[in-house]
């Protein structure tokens, strides 16, 4: 959807039906919403909104309005592992035994990289396979939206937030705003006060088998996404 679509679908929410003649003056688009000479009439046609000739209106379908309605009750605070567009739909279904989707924000610094090994160990031993973000960067394509892919597409997100770098910090609020589980892990006793209420482990870093323990427990307790999650098929 453009913006004229977005604009279209907000006023007939908040208004009700709009008359076509409010959309057209002389076969020419109305100023009431359109911004843009890219869409004419953009959504005649489309499922979201019918155009009732008798009544001589545009309209919204009630099943969609409840759908706007559900959406906006789940966007008044931010979004749990329930939202409605947390997940791409154009995702196959897993199949089962198939390993869960990860994904793990980290520094790119080789100091962690025996860090990003024991949490890689962690997610395979618990069935997730992770995706990272430094791996991303020697693939085609725009870093940043296959970051979003691939938050979007995972069932939790982990990050390691030693030294508070940016990049991964922008990369939880992707994960929140999807609606993600978060496991944060940290070498560090303080944390800033937006994240505190996030699962956390603080781990030392001369011992990292107790932290693979720990992120073990961590990845077993995210919750299921399907009903075969850990188990055979209910249906």
């Amino acid at each position: 959807m453009d913006r004229d679509m977005v604009n279209c679908l907000h006023y007939l929410y908040q208004w009700g039906d709009i008359p076509l003649s409010k959309l057209e003056h002389e076969g020419t688009r109305s100023m009431l919403f359109w911004c843009g000479p890219d869409t004419r009439y953009p959504l005649r046609g489309m499922e979201v909104v019918v155009e009732d000739t008798q009544a001589q209106v545009l309209r919204v379908p009630p099943g969609i309005l409840n759908l706007i309605d559900s959406i906006e009750s789940q966007l008044r605070s931010l979004p749990n592992p329930d939202f409605v567009f947390g997940y791409p739909f154009s995702a196959a279904i897993r199949a089962v035994g198939e390993q869960r989707p990860a994904f793990l924000a980290i520094p790119y610094a080789s100091e962690f990289d025996a860090v990003k090994k024991v949490i890689l160990d962690a997610a395979d031993s618990t069935g997730f396979k992770c995706e990272v973000t430094g791996d991303l960067r020697s693939s085609a394509g725009t870093v940043m939206d296959q970051v979003w892919q691939g938050i979007r597409s995972a069932d939790v997100v982990v990050a390691e937030i030693t030294g508070k770098n940016p990049n991964v910090y922008y990369e939880i609020g992707l994960a929140h705003a999807l609606g993600k589980e978060v496991i944060l892990i940290t070498q560090e006793q303080a944390v800033p006060f937006d994240v505190r209420a996030t699962r956390r482990i603080k781990y030392d870093p001369l011992d990292l088998p107790q932290l693979r323990i720990e992120l073990q427990d961590a990845f077993k307790q995210v919750s299921a996404r399907y009903p075969f999650e850990g188990a055979e098929p209910r249906f």
